[in-house]
């Protein structure tokens, strides 16, 4: 290292002198200011940073003594040689005093001043490694209890009691009324593609996965330091803040901040658990095991929030577990019965019992959506219908259900899934019906003169008449009796334009028994009666 040399006196001549007395550079010297007067050397001193000050110690303006008083009585770390008189030697005596490193006599010989530069410079460099090691040694120290405390606090949320009256011997808490631990972990967006979120990490994200951690290692001891009641921690991936407090709704506060400057600042998603609050230190471990499992509901409430632990799970019980079955059969039901308007309620049921039931479980929901799609395959194998979206090994469909960040995922899958049934079944229906509906048109073709009624053509392909005839309807847009009406008068039509058939004779072809209700049937389609017809075609 160069050292920096700052020449003062109030004779030029004695400067020019003293910068050419000896080679400066050779001995690692750096002359980096000239002082005329005392003045002008206080104000050198302040923008020069010297390691080392050569002065007259008589000048105008201020004398070295007062020079070395302020170097003195401001601890900086420069050296000072004075140049003196052989009558000033009382004066430059009391310099000493103050810590004067040498005085060198007026003429100053070169021999004298390269042995006083050389010490002076030896000790500069021997104080300033001294002072480097010194820093390092502080640093290494200051590193080390940082581990030190952060291994404290891994101990102490792992139940060491201990651990809490070491943390307070070193200084690193002290006694609250409250101590709450809260979690902070990033987000995976959710994806609406199972197959994307499957995939993990990209490459992008696990380049810069160190960065991420840094920065939010940076933002987070900063929030906490400038609260001043909180200490962090890393465990199992996660990042663990230890608060201390004496109202209850700092926790959630200091939280709250903090997910808000991550977000604001470096644009990143995370969650944060914020745990129930216990009484001292050494209960620290019930409030990390809180702030957990309020960091697993975000499965269930969503990504990127402050989440407080609710206290009391739901649980399982018998009669929920018979409430599911008998969900899982009445969307069954209403997916067969083609049910529309209900599938969508009966589906959204069943989810939120799921859901309940799970107890903030992400593998217990998982597990019981999983039974429920298989039950739904099962029973839809029996009336012929596959689900595509889970027509694959078991073990890919369970893998797509719990790569889902949040239920809502599994929910869309549940949802979409219930749909294609819905819609397999109605395609399967229709394309049942249009056959049906062929061989009853054909029957009525071919039976029209016989006593044909709703009744008997319902029992003809096993249905219900009331649903025959919603069913008949539904596909030729009038009734079953109308159909069969016009059928027969189409034929009447045709044995009174090509035959000499009598009008009871025709009446008794196309299945009426009664000549007088056929011609009033006749003619309330055609707006005549059957004779009055045949006559007009005749004209015609």
């Amino acid at each position: 290292m160069n050292i920096r040399v700052l020449l003062a006196d109030d004779e030029p001549v004695i400067l020019r002198g003293l910068k050419k007395l000896i080679s400066w550079e050779e001995l690692g010297l750096m002359i980096v200011g000239e002082a005329n007067d005392g003045n002008e050397l206080r104000q050198l001193i302040q923008t020069c940073d010297p390691d080392l000050i050569i002065s007259d110690i008589s000048m105008p303006g201020c004398s070295g003594i007062d020079i070395i008083r302020e170097v003195h009585e401001k601890n900086l770390q420069v050296k000072v040689v004075f140049i003196s008189a052989y009558q000033e030697f009382a004066y430059a005596k009391q310099a000493i005093q103050y810590g004067a490193l040498e005085y060198l006599v007026k003429p100053v010989i070169k021999s004298h001043l390269e042995e006083v530069v050389t010490r002076a410079a030896a000790l500069i460099r021997e104080e300033t490694e001294g002072e480097r090691a010194k820093e390092m040694l502080d640093h290494y120290e200051r590193k080390n209890r940082t581990v030190t405390i952060e291994e404290l606090l891994d101990s102490l949320t792992d139940g060491n009691r201990k651990a809490a009256a070491e943390l307070i011997h070193l200084g690193a808490i002290a006694i609250s009324r409250y101590t709450t631990v809260c979690l902070l972990e990033t987000d995976t967006d959710t994806n609406t593609d199972a197959d994307a979120v499957m995939s993990g990490a990209s490459h992008w994200e696990e380049r810069e996965r160190k960065l991420v951690h840094f920065a939010l290692n940076n933002i987070i001891k900063e929030t906490i330091e400038a609260a001043g009641n909180a200490l962090m921690f890393h465990k199992e991936g996660q990042f663990g803040i230890l608060v201390q407090h004496e109202t209850l709704g700092e926790p959630a506060q200091l939280a709250e901040d903090l997910h808000g400057k991550i977000n604001n600042y470096l644009k990143l998603k995370v969650s944060i658990g914020v745990g129930n609050a216990v009484s001292g230190a050494e209960e620290a471990e019930h409030s990390y095991r809180t702030a957990l499992k309020a960091l697993r509901r975000k499965y269930f409430v969503g990504l990127n929030r402050v989440i407080a632990n609710e206290g009391a799970d739901f649980e399982t019980t018998e009669s929920s577990s018979h409430t599911l079955n008998e969900l899982q059969a009445s969307l069954v039901k209403a997916l067969t019965s083609q049910q529309r308007e209900q599938i969508p309620e009966m589906t959204q049921q069943l989810l939120s019992l799921i859901k309940q039931q799970a107890g903030g479980s992400k593998n217990v929901a998982v597990s019981n959506i999983y039974n429920t799609i298989l039950v739904l395959e099962q029973e839809m194998s029996h009336i012929g219908v596959s689900i595509d979206r889970i027509h694959q090994e078991p073990s890919s469909l369970l893998d797509r259900l719990s790569g889902y960040c949040t239920y809502e995922g599994v929910e869309r899958e549940v949802e979409a899934i219930a749909q294609q049934i819905y819609e397999q079944i109605a395609h399967k229906l229709t394309n049942k019906e249009a056959v049906q509906l062929g061989e009853i048109k054909a029957y009525i073709e071919e039976h029209y003169a016989e006593n044909i009624t709703l009744d008997s053509m319902a029992a003809l392909i096993y249905m219900n008449p009331y649903y025959f005839s919603s069913f008949f309807k539904k596909h030729t847009g009038q009734n079953f009796k109308q159909y069969l009406t016009e059928v027969r008068m189409k034929h009447a039509v045709r044995l009174l334009l090509e035959t000499d058939m009598m009008i009871y004779e025709i009446s008794d072809r196309v299945g009426y028994n009664n000549a007088r209700h056929f011609s009033d049937m006749f003619k309330k389609m055609y707006g005549k009666l059957p004779q009055e017809y045949k006559q007009s075609a005749k004209v015609e």
